[in-house]
């Protein structure tokens, strides 16, 4: 809770689903692709129903040799065996085609989810728990799981499979050995494996958190790598990279233990099965009631579980770190989707327009709070209307909240307590598409992606005329250079492109606003990467391109205020002046601000 009795922002890292969530997931994956699924167990049966044959072949063969059989009876066994193989080769590699289909369906549409979940995460959750978690779920963790769905999940399920098959097998070649060893490797095997279920699963979820931590803090100081040498702060970094890098170690070892401590309970049950066949198959044997085939037959049924067997607990380790994978892709993929917005924007609102200009939406903040941390709410506002179409400067001293104030109105932030409305519509109950057709924001920050003028400009709008783009790059004063280039919209550009400067990707940013056309446009620091001489005339051609939006414009050039219908001040965390340009340079907060911003401004004299 903060201070102010609002709910606290959510914790620092993202959640991890729990084991109902997990089942209902893998159930509705499986449930899918139930044709490819069937198809893969039926030629896995096939070939584990083939492979189990060659014991009772070659126990066959030994009672014939015992016998005194005829040879013809050899070459029929001989002919099934080769039979055998041939089956067993051919559904191999079918069942290998059709496990890599399956697998990869699931792959590509988690892959897909977990990209929709990263993009459409709120911005206050992104800082909280870093890009590097982020990082590593959408990498890490992915690849963990990609790795187990081509690798050890076949490879298990095969196993499974065949441990059925040879031990039906193994009752049918003789039940009384098949009950004796099954009772006996499974008592002398339990210890182990009860204590591997009920602990190894927590210490890989460990193991793949410290992964994500190790990850997180290689990021970080990576990006932040200048300022640490600036700072000679070398050190430090190497410490912390340490410490988590200890961490993972650890974790790693833990789960090396778990492995250690189940591996010998397995091969000790196996040993035991083996050793009661042979005994109690000797006396079974010596009384008369069993034959050589049958005792040689089911000794190497047992035999056989070993590779499956092995194959089991050599994939437990990618299995077990695959779910705690899972658990945390899922968990990211929930979480993003109880934040994705399902409502629907009334039609009647959807392309209003009054004399060729584009009517704006009234905004509204009411009983907002917010904060980036528990418990330290950094933007309180009790009542805030901003009434269609009207143009409005926020300014205020660094820190303040401005941006703050801003990613509340374009949702990129969700209040602790409050209400976000567009157009007398709460934001939280709108889709992330709806929401982006209403209200749109340009940042300080810009992207030029190395693709086309035409595809920067319509990243917002792909069915954009040409009219339009024209239009939009017109009025950020951006046509007078993309006309020069080449290839004009079809110039495949990039952030390293020749032609290509910080000024000149922000006014491709402010055109992809132009573009979508948006009732209510956020304008944070847009120009702050343009020269003056270019703002100015950028910000004159956006007031007519604009002209019946709603405009919030964040600025900490006072410039344009003179020429704004309105002007609100933030001050630590709250609205301390709200009025007109001429109203507040009466006396106030603003009246001081513009004072010194003007002092540092004014024109130098000339020199005599």
């Amino acid at each position: 809770m903060s201070r102010d009795g609002g709910p606290a922002p959510a914790g620092r890292t993202l959640p991890v689903a729990d084991g109902a969530s997990l089942r209902r997931w893998a159930g509705q994956l499986v449930r899918q692709r139930r044709r490819s699924l069937a198809a893969v167990l039926g030629l896995l049966i096939i070939v584990t129903a083939a492979f189990s044959a060659v014991p009772a072949i070659i126990g066959a063969a030994v009672d014939v040799a015992a016998t005194g059989g005829e040879r013809s009876d050899l070459a029929w066994l001989v002919a099934a065996m080769v039979a055998v193989i041939v089956v067993t080769v051919a559904g191999v590699i079918l069942g290998r085609y059709e496990a890599a289909r399956f697998g990869e369906s699931i792959l590509d549409e988690l892959r897909t989810r977990v990209y929709d979940a990263t993009v459409t995460l709120p911005g206050s959750m992104v800082e909280a728990v870093g890009t590097g978690e982020l990082v590593a779920r959408a990498t890490g963790d992915v690849a963990t799981l990609s790795n187990a769905t081509r690798n050890s999940i076949p490879a298990v399920l095969f196993s499974t499979i065949f441990v059925i098959g040879v031990t039906a097998a193994l009752f049918i070649a003789d039940w009384r050995l098949a009950i004796a060893s099954i009772l006996v490797g499974v008592a002398v095997a339990t210890w182990g494996v009860r204590w591997y279920l009920r602990n190894a699963g927590v210490r890989y979820r460990r193991e793949r958190q410290a992964d994500a931590d190790r990850s997180a803090a290689l990021l970080e100081h990576y990006t932040g790598r200048r300022t640490m040498w600036a700072f000679g702060a070398d050190r430090l970094s190497r410490d912390v990279l340490r410490n988590r890098a200890q961490g993972r170690l650890i974790t790693r070892f833990a789960t090396t233990a778990a492995r250690n401590r189940l591996r010998p309970s397995l091969r000790l049950g196996q040993g035991a099965a083996l050793a009661t066949t042979l005994g109690y198959g000797a006396f079974l044997f010596n009384e008369g009631s069993l034959t050589a085939g049958a005792l040689t037959a089911t000794s190497l049924y047992l035999l056989q579980l070993g590779d499956p067997l092995n194959t089991m607990l050599e994939q437990l380790d990618e299995l077990q770190q695959a779910k705690a994978a899972f658990e945390r892709i899922v968990g990211l993929i929930e979480w993003s989707d109880e934040h994705r917005a399902v409502g629907v924007w009334p039609d009647q609102d959807r392309d209003a327009t009054q004399n060729g200009n584009r009517v704006g939406l009234d905004v509204e903040l009411v009983d907002v709070v917010f904060g980036y941390e528990p418990g330290r709410p950094i933007l309180e506002i009790d009542h805030l209307r901003i009434t269609a179409g009207e143009r409005v400067l926020i300014v205020g001293p660094s820190g303040a909240g401005k941006s703050t104030l801003a990613g509340l109105v374009c949702g990129t932030h969700d209040p602790w307590r409050g209400d976000v409305l567009v157009g007398g519509h709460p934001i939280a109950g709108l889709s992330r598409d709806e929401l982006r057709q209403r209200v749109a924001v340009v940042t300080q920050e810009t992207h030029v992606f190395a693709r086309s003028i035409r595809d920067n400009v319509t990243l917002g709008r792909p069915n954009a005329d040409d009219g339009r783009i024209l239009a939009a790059l017109e009025a950020t004063d951006a046509w007078s250079w993309v006309a020069e280039l080449e290839d004009g919209l079809e110039t495949i550009v990039s952030t390293t492109h020749p032609a290509m400067t910080p000024a000149r990707a922000q006014q491709l940013n402010l055109a992809r606003i132009l573009c979508l056309d948006p009732p209510v446009v956020v304008l944070d620091e847009a120009m702050a990467d343009l020269d003056p001489a270019s703002a100015g005339r950028t910000e004159q051609r956006l007031r007519r391109a604009l002209a019946g939006r709603t405009v919030l414009s964040i600025a900490h050039r006072l410039d344009a205020a003179p020429a704004m219908d309105r002007i609100l001040m933030v001050s630590d965390g709250r609205v301390v002046a709200d009025g007109d340009h001429t109203t507040l340079l009466a006396d106030g907060p603003f009246a001081r601000l513009w004072s010194a911003w003007q002092e540092v401004h004014r024109p130098s004299p000339e020199p005599d």
